[in-house]
């Protein structure tokens, strides 16, 4: 299974998940070995529950293309017509089950069952609750693997809230109560809260070089924290000043901390790869522990000969005039030069090479690690909450590093408005990501029709129409629920 795997992969530990029969009202099977007394009687029990926890969440990311499907596609500028499930999303047409589910083999249907991301915040919930038990830890280490285990229920919460938007909020273990959904920005008000009285017992970089990016930091937590204010301030206008301002401090020391850097951007197979200097925070594929995606990975739907053997064509591209507004045919730019064959090109002759970490040729089998935040990506986030405060002086040199490691020109005024320009730039940084349809929701401009293919109408927008639809069987255990009535039909 891919959670043993995972757990190898991340920690050198071989653990097998067992799940229980037992039924909660939000049908969340919690984990027999984690609850178990005969468990918790070493420090590699307590690594292996970690790293469990890191796979819960690992194997929910890796059934089908979520990731990039909701962050990337549904904003509608990456044509792949072969496949329903692509147009459909980029169409926005969700309530369109059936179209959703083809092929079936990449389980588009399943995001809208959000049952799998309960057993990972159960595990979560569980592995605190026996914790401070432990008699073999000292107090440090119990921090620290509090810390970790507090950081990924935090990080699971904050990415089912930008998929669902209201999510039923457990932290207690066993809980079996059937509660209703909280409001997105009250349960990532609790995250913000855990990662703040949490962070300091995380290191900024780990020794090993083997656990960066795929093990929970402080900077991790800076980051996510940063990520949380920005989202809770496209919401809660009112008080976007102070989510400004303390997005900007979260992510200046990320940058302070002197622990992170650029690489130079010819090597972004490196980057994407994994565990280099600029890993924040990611999933860690490897083949060498029998960790590869299928299904997953962008790579797999924009590549074709040489890079696998595809033919001339790959499956996907992104359309050329979205490609020329982010990379202009004449300004300067290596992002383009590196992460594009033939750019300019509106079909599937276009290559987009920024997964391209191929380890199977003929069965399009990938080990890029799923990149889920990154030092450029931090830099440019506290650029923008810097540039919405007033505060260019400071947040231009954010935006300069990033532009100068691509070989960009740096900013003037004369390009107009410094905050477009960040968010411009977090667009051509962080392409195939997994967050362009989050950043056009959180900033606004996803009802903005200069923005975006798939833009919506502001009554849209208030009817949720940016949420993914939850399968109504989410009721069957907890009637409390209510679903997201925009997608109702």
């Amino acid at each position: 299974m891919k959670l043993l795997k995972y757990t190898i992969l991340l920690f050198g530990t071989c653990s097998l998940l067992l799940v229980s029969s037992c039924k909660k009202f939000l049908d969340v099977e919690p984990v027999d070995r984690l609850g178990s007394n005969s468990f918790w009687k070493t420090k590699q029990d307590v690594e292996s529950a970690v790293a469990d926890c890191y796979g819960l969440i690992y194997d929910r990311l890796t059934v089908g293309p979520y990731h990039n499907l909701n962050g990337d596609i549904r904003a509608g500028e990456f044509i792949c017509p072969g496949f329903p499930v692509f147009p459909t999303v980029a169409k926005n047409d969700l309530s369109n089950s059936s179209q959703v589910a083809l092929p079936a083999r990449y389980k588009g249907d399943l995001l809208a069952d959000w049952y799998p991301f309960y057993q990972a915040i159960a595990a979560c919930n569980i592995a605190l609750d026996r914790l401070d038990d432990l008699t073999f830890l000292d107090d440090t280490e119990k921090a620290r693997y509090k810390a970790e285990v507090k950081f990924i229920r935090a990080f699971t919460y904050f990415y089912i809230s930008r998929i669902y938007g209201d999510v039923p909020l457990y932290t207690k273990a066993y809980d079996g109560s059937a509660k209703s959904r909280t409001n997105f920005i009250d349960v990532l008000r609790f995250c913000i809260q855990e990662l703040e009285e949490t962070k300091e017992a995380l290191p900024w970089q780990y020794t090993d070089p083997t656990n960066w990016g795929v093990r929970a930091s402080r900077a991790s937590s800076e980051t996510l924290i940063a990520n949380c204010y920005m989202w809770i301030a496209g919401f809660d206008k009112a008080n976007q000043q102070v989510y400004w301002q303390k997005a900007a401090d979260a992510a200046l020391n990320v940058k302070n901390s002197g622990f992170f850097q650029l690489l130079p951007i010819e090597d972004f197979k490196k980057i994407f790869k994994g565990k280099t200097r600029e890993s924040i925070f990611e999933f860690s594929v490897n083949k060498n522990y029998g960790s590869e995606t299928k299904y997953v990975s962008l790579g797999q739907w924009t590549t074709h000969s040489p890079i696998v053997n595809y033919g001339a064509n790959s499956d996907g591209y992104y359309l050329a005039s979205y490609v020329q507004k982010l990379y202009p045919p004449t300004a300067p730019d290596k992002r383009r030069d590196v992460w594009f064959y033939l750019p300019y090109i509106n079909n599937t002759t276009q290559m987009f090479l920024k997964y391209s970490n191929v380890t199977d040729v003929n069965n399009y089998l990938f080990d890029d690690n799923m990149i889920i935040f990154r030092y450029s990506g931090v830099l440019l986030l506290g650029a923008e909450a810097l540039a919405n405060l007033g505060r260019n002086g400071e947040a231009v040199p954010l935006l300069n590093m990033v532009r100068n490691r691509a070989g960009a020109t740096e900013y003037s005024p004369s390009e107009g408005n410094l905050v477009d320009a960040v968010f411009m730039e977090e667009q051509k940084e962080l392409i195939g990501e997994g967050v362009r349809w989050y950043d056009l929701v959180r900033t606004g401009r996803v009802m903005d029709i200069s923005q975006c293919v798939d833009f919506l109408t502001p009554e849209q927008f208030n009817q949720g129409a940016w949420t993914w639809p939850i399968n109504p069987k989410a009721r069957v255990n907890n009637p409390n629920i209510v679903l997201n009535q925009y997608w109702v039909k």
